[in-house]
């Protein structure tokens, strides 16, 4: 029997400088019984050139060879005209986000596909588990959303002549955890805000002191709906909007963007409430929307009274070494549960695999995808 194909992607999206799998992997994948064949190229912006691949034991092949094995791993969700038909057995390996093209999704498990999305664990199980990747790539960009603040300070964040710089960041999970770890290294007084009991907790543990929405950070903070409206904390679709914020140096927004439609976490008047020179970095800041109303993707603004608005977007491709080296970690973890004597096997009774299969001979699995598809081909009249 020939022996099956692990193709490697060169990630195609702009400014995107991660690869899937790094060479030190390849001699994992190679025992596991999987040939690699790594397309021309895909390491060269990290930092891993195509004889690094060779060296390890892949096969550098055109992006057709590559994009057609039976298993095909990349960072980021493929183009369609990238994979081609994706015929029956065929895997793909990713951070998928599914909800953002459910008809994308359909059209893959419609070809029996089997889908893996490596963003897919519910947060109790992702925690410490070596196959959430989307976890270890949202730390590496809090890390780098100081990094990117501090460089714009106009002081440093450990300042001895006037007192160390204040940072506040709104949200929680990894991200937020990580950018409080590394703005408290750096010699900050951080401050955070958001999230639940867990989350809390977990800033609390990193050295932030934590803020009440109401009171330290705006009496005026209230949670409203998509439509803006006031609502309750236990409704659902609801985020907290601040018409003001305290007097802060650097504000780093962690939180799940919201759409363009609805209001952002930060709006105008807030942003005129900071000092100038102030620095405020959103990370959500992307294609999927933004919790800045001022933050445009990938853009740097300075507004009317001086307070630079960074849109980030995600900040994991710009520490691609690091990234890229935790992500085809959890690549080759994954490889470990599926592989079997050289085979690829969804097993759906394994639960640390079931919680990220999307789709798996022909069938969506994945309820979020199925519940926005319906409601999709409701809005657009269609059967």
């Amino acid at each position: 029997m020939a022996a099956v194909m692990l193709g490697l992607l060169r990630e195609g999206l702009p400014g995107e400088a991660r690869v899937a799998l790094v060479p030190r992997s390849v001699h994992e994948v190679a025992d596991l019984g999987l040939t690699v064949v790594a397309e021309a190229g895909a390491g060269a912006a990290a930092g891993f050139p195509d004889a690094a691949y060779r060296a390890a034991g892949a096969r550098v092949v055109r992006t057709r060879e590559a994009a057609s094995a039976d298993l095909v791993v990349s960072v980021r969700r493929p183009t369609v005209d990238t994979l081609g038909p994706l015929r029956h057995g065929r895997i793909l390996v990713g951070l998928l986000r599914p909800m953002d093209a459910p008809f994308v999704i359909r059209r893959w498990a419609d070809e029996g596909a089997t889908l893996i999305s490596l963003d897919q664990l519910p947060a109790a199980a992702a925690s410490a588990s070596p196959l959430d990747a989307a976890s270890a790539q949202a730390g590496i960009a809090g890390y780098k959303a100081v990094v990117v603040a501090a460089d714009r300070l106009g002081r440093e964040l450990a300042d001895h002549f006037t007192g160390p710089a204040q940072v506040l960041v709104l949200g929680g999970g990894p991200a937020g955890v990580r950018a409080v770890e590394t703005a408290r290294s750096l010699g900050a007084a951080v401050y955070a805000q958001g999230g639940d009991a867990r989350a809390r907790a977990a800033l609390t543990a990193a050295g932030a002191q934590l803020v009440k929405a109401r009171e330290r950070l705006d009496a005026r903070a209230q949670l409203v709906d998509a439509g803006g409206r006031p609502g309750d904390a236990g409704g659902p679709g609801r985020s907290w909007v601040f018409p003001a914020l305290p007097p802060v140096d650097v504000v780093i927004s962690t939180s799940e963007p919201v759409d363009a439609d609805r209001p952002a976490l930060i709006g105008d008047d807030a942003l005129r409430t900071l000092r100038p020179g102030s620095v405020v970095v959103d990370l959500a800041c992307g294609p999927y929307g933004r919790t800045i109303a001022a933050a445009e993707p990938g853009i740097e603004r300075v507004t009317g009274n001086g307070v630079i608005v960074i849109g980030a977007g995600d900040l994991a491709a710009r520490v691609p070494v690091t990234a890229s080296a935790a992500f085809s970690d959890s690549v080759t973890a994954l490889l470990s549960h599926l592989v079997h004597e050289g085979v690829p096997v969804v097993d759906l009774a394994e639960p640390a695999l079931a919680e990220l299969v999307v789709s798996h001979a022909g069938t969506i699995r994945h309820e979020g995808v199925l519940r926005r598809l319906a409601a999709m081909t409701a809005a657009a009249g269609l059967p």
